[in-house]
This record gives C-alpha cells, structure tokens and sequence, in this order.
C-alpha cells in the first residue's frame, strides 16, 4: 500500500513523503534523535530507498480523518 503524509524529521523540517509501506512496528533504540515509539516503514518512493518514519512526527490535515495514517494513530 502506498501512503502519502507531511512528516516533521528530528531537525523540524517538514516536507512531503510517499512511501510503499512494508510495515509498522514499535522501535525501542531508533537512533538519529528520535525517542523509542512506532514507526512506519517502507520504500521511500521519492528517495528510492528504505525509511522509518516516527509515527509521532507525521503531521496531519485536521480535516482529513479518513487518511489511513490518521486511522492507524487513532486504533487504541
């Protein structure tokens, strides 16, 4: 499945991502400034290769709550 979302990087950059989702697991040591948490995974598309990105540091359309991104934060 691929997903696009703004994401927020440990250095506050915000920019656009769009990636072909592998997975989605919790990372307990994930380095690069980044706090133990879950994390999406995948092929980065735009950057043709893998990445994690911090679940935590996806920024959302307040106005979109049926993006699947949205619905995967939301599952308690």
């Amino acid at each position: 499945m691929n997903i696009e979302f703004m994401y927020l990087n440990h250095r506050g950059e915000t920019a656009k991502r769009r990636i072909e989702v592998d997975s989605i697991e919790f990372h307990r040591n994930p380095g690069f400034g980044y706090q133990p948490g879950w994390f999406v995974s995948g092929f980065d598309l735009d950057r043709n290769n893998r990445r994690s990105f911090a679940l935590s540091r996806i920024v959302l359309p307040e106005h979109d709550t049926n993006n699947v991104v949205f619905r995967l934060m939301t599952l308690k």
